[in-house]
């Protein structure tokens, strides 16, 4: 039981950490490039992918907590 659930977990952080690097490689495309292949990028982020998801939760977080504390430090201005 406990394995099925560890590794759901790795498969839907492995997801996760591929569709963030899919749509970054989107953004840095280059004009004229047929197609992107990561490679060995694609391969760290499936075998890291647990700990790539909670380090982007995490910054998430902490960015979306300082413009809230910006935004009622303006608040009280």
């Amino acid at each position: 039981m406990s394995n099925n659930i560890i590794i759901s977990i790795w498969i839907l952080s492995s997801i996760y950490c591929v569709y963030k690097l899919y749509k970054r490689s989107k953004s840095t495309s280059f004009d004229g490039v047929i197609g992107y292949t990561p490679g060995l990028e694609v391969i760290m982020v499936i075998a890291l992918g647990p700990l790539l998801t909670v380090i982007d939760i995490s910054l998430t977080w902490i960015r979306i907590y300082k413009e809230a504390e910006e935004a009622r430090r303006r608040a009280k201005n």
